[in-house]
């Protein structure tokens, strides 16, 4: 097995990446990059994916990005895969499949609707005020890039948007492309149903002798989106409309009371900061 970034993800989010994710840094004995690492892991690097949204990297710079990795899955890296196989000229590349029409049922009712969510007000206060805006605005972008094949010049959260139609046309003019660039004995299209026998063939490599990992992270997307529209509500909304109504029912002569309340919502503000940041340093110390 060569050393370095060895397998690019070709397939689109909700097809089992995540699973595919833990089963290949079984296999490969490394990191593998995913959406996840762009948003909660690796922030250091948001920097290198706003250059490559306006198409400002080289060959280089997608080296030099994805060194410390062995593969990568999911976007961005299926979006850009074919950049990333220049960069990688030995690397192979998995196609993750799966029935379109379940393909758009789950974009739809996970990572959209939580793109949707923290993208209305009062959420995009929320997540400005506890220092995630930028994470949240730089996967959105991501999420809206716009593919050369696209006949009807969408993205994939627009295509979703536009409702199934659109949404598997979407799917199937991407799958065809992929199918139509990569050389077949470069590509493995596979369902992640199938487990660990094609992957292992694919890779040359033995199979484990353990289950293939199922990783279903639907309920705790669904989570995170009650999470932020709920806190969202609470902190932009209730808690300082019941400091205002406080400060008028206990008419306050002088601003100290005042002013302490807000120092109190600023001082909650920054724990949940100090929270996040903690979060993110935990991920990138698991993500090593």
């Amino acid at each position: 097995m060569d050393e370095g970034f060895v397998l690019i993800g070709a397939g689109l989010p909700r097809t089992g990446t995540m699973s595919t994710r833990a089963a290949l840094q079984n296999l490969l004995k490394g990191k593998i990059h995913h959406m996840a690492t762009v948003m909660s892991e690796r922030l250091d690097k948001h920097d290198f994916w706003k250059k490559a949204v306006a198409k400002q990297v080289s060959t280089n710079d997608w080296q030099e990005t994805l060194s410390e990795y062995r593969g990568g899955v999911d976007y961005p890296i299926s979006f850009f895969y074919k950049e990333i196989m220049e960069a990688f000229p030995n690397a192979k590349v998995l196609l993750n499949v799966r029935d379109p029409i379940k393909w758009y049922e789950s974009v739809k009712n996970s990572i959209f609707r939580l793109h949707m969510t923290a993208r209305c007000w009062p959420c995009t206060w929320f997540t400005a005020l506890i220092g995630q805006a930028e994470s949240i605005e730089l996967v959105a972008q991501l999420s809206e890039l716009i593919p050369s094949y696209s006949s009807e010049e969408m993205s994939m959260f627009s295509a979703v948007a536009a409702g199934q139609s659109q949404a598997v046309q979407f799917w199937t003019e991407h799958v065809n492309q992929v199918k139509s660039t990569v050389p077949a004995d470069r590509l493995l299209v596979w369902d992640v149903r199938e487990g660990w026998e094609p992957l292992c063939q694919f890779m040359d490599l033995p199979i484990p002798d353990e289950p293939f990992p199922r990783v279903n992270d639907t309920a705790s997307i669904e989570g995170a989106r009650k999470r932020i529209l709920y806190s969202s509500w609470f902190f932009v909304v209730f808690l300082p409309a019941f400091m205002l109504l406080a400060a008028w029912s206990f008419e306050f002569y002088s601003p100290a009371p005042f002013l302490l309340m807000v120092v109190g919502y600023c001082l909650i503000i920054s724990g949940l900061r100090s929270i996040m940041l903690t979060s993110v340093l935990k991920n990138h110390t698991k993500s090593d």
